[in-house]
């Protein structure tokens, strides 16, 4: 992600929880296309150590923008985001 964006802020005991969170901001940023398709989203690791999150928050963020389309995994490679003509 381009380091100048500002950083999000996401809120422990919010209404929403930290995946759904971070993927509904990820999902802004790709429907936007702040993100563009084809590019490749930080791994887990780092996503977790950029946002202050565990891995574990982040791989759910990252399911759950799978189920809806916007980004495909690649083994052994990561998680990519998805061309529009190819979201379901």
């Amino acid at each position: 992600m381009p380091t100048h964006a500002s950083p999000p802020v996401f809120e422990r005991g919010a209404l929403a929880s930290l995946p759904e969170q971070l993927a509904h901001w990820l999902a802004t940023r790709i429907q936007s296309r702040t993100l563009a398709a084809g590019t490749r989203l930080p791994s887990v690791r780092e996503a977790a150590r950029r946002h202050a999150l565990s891995p574990s928050t982040v791989v759910a963020a990252y399911d759950q923008l799978q189920a809806q389309g916007l980004v495909e995994a690649r083994a052994q490679r990561g998680f990519f985001v998805r061309e529009a003509g190819a979201r379901g």
